[in-house]
């Protein structure tokens, strides 16, 4: 087989090279180049088109089994679904009237990476014929009434940032189409799988940590929220895993909750942490308006980034780029899941009767920026 496989694996694209490969093959798939019932070659074929890893191959694969393009056969392969795409269990047509109700949970819609989401969201071809309507919640004010005001009109939803589980167990009972940008807002276990998107911030603050570990800092403070959030559990996860394994002492280990994810505060914690004893060399923050925050408090104080403070936050957001030093960070992708959660949404509304997969999207590399150094004693 001959592909003519226009793939960029040089590293300038932002997302990982599995998500590139996962992309490559949709459209193929989209497009006719890849047809119904066809077997995909091996992943080690593949891999010669590609460039790229076995273990890339099948991760891009996984993703694609995952959003239902192709099915693993024992003894056949990987095939391509017979009716391609999310859907491909499809037993009705899409509704034709009726909207999308995007909803923001606990997050403000000002902020610039959920904007990005919500602007990707709104102007996605994959739904450009239907109403999109906007929503945002206080998960304090959650009620019968109000979930009912939520889906009036609506053939499903998009619910982004800090979910209540307690929504999702409505929407779950009453059979609502939704699909999750982001997670719950509680680190408490659930009884139900839902169509969601997360980044893995277990790997990301893994990471972050290791980086800060490798240019031998010792007392690194990590800074994550919102409170009792899934998101602050996955950090100070992988921020654990990363001190243990270095062999710090768990004495030795430093939290910071933070409330939001604001510079103003950043600056809060950033003030009460470079002014305790002992103070934290190097700093890990899960979001850049954190560490922006705490970059301002660091300056405020008369520390020198990165000689008296090394700074790593998270998203790769553009505050981090216009701060000086620029920041060390790690990728988020806004866009990608947009797109991932309409599609798990269609997949919904086409078969209702469809088996719900969260899609993990894995942090692989850091942007090194001028905010890290390597630790050097004031003996030294």
């Amino acid at each position: 087989m001959n592909w003519n496989i226009k793939f960029d694996n040089s590293g300038s694209s932002a997302l990982p090279l599995y998500m590139q490969v996962a992309d490559t093959l949709r459209k193929m798939i989209n497009n006719g180049l890849l047809l119904p019932g066809e077997k995909l070659p091996s992943a080690r074929e593949l891999r010669q088109y590609f460039g790229v890893s076995v273990i890339t191959i099948e991760n891009g694969i996984k993703e694609l089994v995952n959003e239902q393009y192709l099915s693993r056969k024992p003894r056949l392969g990987t095939i391509v679904n017979a009716t391609p795409g999310p859907g491909s269990m499809q037993t009705k047509q899409l509704p034709a009237e009726g909207a999308i109700r995007i909803i923001f949970c606990d997050i403000h819609p000002d902020d610039f990476y959920w904007y990005v989401v919500l602007n990707a969201l709104e102007k996605s071809p994959a739904v450009r014929d239907y109403e999109k309507m906007f929503s945002c919640l206080d998960s304090r004010d959650l009620g019968p009434e109000k979930i009912k005001k939520l889906r009036q009109n609506c053939v499903g939803a998009i619910l982004c940032g800090y979910i209540p589980i307690e929504l999702c167990e409505e929407f779950i009972r009453i059979n609502f189409p939704f699909a999750l940008v982001g997670g719950f807002n509680s680190d408490h276990a659930t009884g139900f799988t839902v169509d969601a998107v997360v980044h893995d911030d277990v790997q990301r603050a893994y990471l972050s940590t290791r980086h800060l570990l490798e240019l031998k800092h010792k007392q690194i403070c990590c800074v994550a929220g919102p409170p009792d959030s899934k998101l602050a559990d996955d950090t100070f996860t992988g921020y654990r895993n990363a001190m243990t394994e270095y062999g710090i002492d768990q004495n030795d280990f430093m939290f910071e909750i933070a409330r939001e994810h604001t510079i103003e505060e950043g600056q809060h914690i950033g003030v009460r942490i470079l002014t305790q004893v002992p103070r934290p060399s190097a700093v890990f923050a899960c979001d850049d308006r954190l560490a922006a925050g705490v970059a301002k408090a660091a300056n405020l104080l008369g520390f020198r980034l990165p000689d008296e403070l090394s700074l790593i936050g998270g998203g790769n957001l553009s505050i981090g780029k216009i701060i000086s030093p620029e920041l060390t960070s790690t990728p988020s992708y806004p866009e990608k899941s947009a797109e991932l959660a309409i599609a798990k949404l269609l997949n919904q509304l086409r078969n209702p009767n469809c088996v719900k997969t969260k899609t993990v999207l894995e942090i692989e590399n850091i942007s090194i920026g001028g905010s890290t150094k390597f630790f050097r004693s004031q003996q030294n």
